[in-house]
């Protein structure tokens, strides 16, 4: 479908509409002024303005946690317009809303960062106060993948950049960013992470536990404390074992926590999915890409994370000593997986990439579902999961490629 209009009114209509929080339906979505103003099964009003979208599904856009950059663009980047060039592009991917995350840096480039992101979430505020032309997905705020956390499990981190976990410095990167901080993954059992948690949450910020070596009765005091999610589940954390669960064990048994998972096929085997899946429920895990400024890209040699970086025609993407370094698959890609190696439903695996992320970024009010009054984030995808559109607050963003 080419050279789609741009209207304030627009009605959508499809065979199958995936409102997440209601079964899917046959029938109509109307936009008006960015938001849902109606949906229902059944024929749209008289006159209105149509896009027929015939048996391509309707889905929420999805809502990535953990992405660090997308066909060559790199949220780490000290250029200014690296995230703004990033959200351009992830609509035509089937993301609609995200959190930039950052790795272990410098701490004049984390603060860079930390500006950075709080200039253009305000520069978002203000345009869509006046409805103008909006072009790309919602930065949601950062993700702060560092820099507390433990070399042991630093995986693709700068060793260099890791610091011990300071109070004094989360309480100036805060100020500094005027509620942008959405996110922090830290390594809850290092010295002084109990009381940069401890602020993190009377601040509102999501804490998740990655790059750790936390034992069980760790995981638990800090999940206690206002842990609220496993940063990329099994991957760069203390693994399973039968008389010291450690990390993964807690994650599993408490209720409390949630589970970030990187459902590439390449990070965790599908068996190991299901297992998160049967423990902890759908509606307590959330799908991510973790993808890297080279997802998107041929097969080669790029740089990421600070690090030379190889892609290989898989799409599996490793540091020089065979170590994994991101993710080159998209968020659409997680959910097609999961569809086809769980065996459960479109409508049972959405809400892992569109409510529940909503949810833990504290914006499940206006997106993460089909809803009237809810924003017009929503996706037109084939039958192959291949992105036909994207609409970020009723702005319609057309693909120019395949989503996969």
């Amino acid at each position: 479908m080419k050279h789609l209009d741009n209207v304030s009114e627009v009605t959508l209509v499809s065979e199958n509409i995936f409102p997440v929080t209601a079964p899917p339906f046959s029938g109509y979505i109307k936009v008006a002024g960015g938001t849902i103003a109606d949906m229902g099964p059944g024929a749209p009003e008289p006159d209105a303005h149509v896009i027929d979208v015939g048996d391509n599904m309707i889905i929420p856009g999805l809502i990535d946690l953990h992405i660090h950059g997308y066909c060559g663009f790199d949220a780490s980047s000290p250029d200014p317009n690296a995230v703004s060039a990033l959200a351009k592009h992830l609509p035509r991917i089937g993301t609609t809303s995200f959190l930039p995350t950052i790795g272990a840096m410098p701490v004049e480039q984390i603060e860079q960062s930390i500006m950075l992101v709080r200039d253009l979430m305000a520069n978002q505020t203000c345009a869509h106060d006046s409805q103008p032309s909006f072009a790309g997905a919602e930065v949601l705020g950062l993700h702060m993948e560092g820099p507390f956390l433990n070399p042991e499990k630093k995986g693709a981190m700068r060793e260099e950049y890791l610091l011990k976990p300071s109070a004094e410095l989360i309480a100036r990167w805060l100020k500094l960013g005027k509620g942008a901080i959405n996110r922090v993954t830290l390594a809850p059992e290092l010295n002084g992470a109990q009381d940069v948690i401890s602020l993190l949450v009377d601040a509102g910020v999501t804490v998740a536990a990655g790059h750790t070596m936390a034992g069980y009765q760790e995981a638990l005091d800090s999940i206690s404390r206002g842990i609220k999610i496993a940063t990329h589940m099994y991957n760069a954390m203390r693994g399973f074992h039968h008389r010291e669960p450690g990390i993964v064990g807690a994650v599993l048994t408490d209720p409390r926590v949630w589970a970030e998972l990187i459902c590439d096929g390449i990070h965790v085997h599908p068996a190991a999915l299901l297992v998160v899946v049967h423990c902890k429920g759908p509606g307590r895990v959330c799908l991510v890409s973790d993808a890297l400024a080279p997802a998107g890209l041929p097969p080669g040699t790029y740089s990421s994370l600070g690090h030379e970086v190889t892609v290989d025609e898989q799409g599996r993407t490793y540091l020089p000593d065979g170590s994994l370094a991101g993710s080159t698959a998209t968020l659409l890609d997680g959910v097609r997986n999961m569809v086809r190696w769980t065996g459960r439903g479109l409508n049972q695996i959405l809400p892992m990439a569109t409510i529940n992320p909503a949810r833990l970024a504290g914006v499940s009010q206006t997106k993460g579902s089909l809803a009237p009054g809810k924003d017009a984030d929503l996706v037109v995808i084939d039958d192959e999961y291949n992105v036909v559109f994207s609409m970020v607050r009723g702005k319609i963003i057309e693909n120019t490629g395949k989503s996969s």
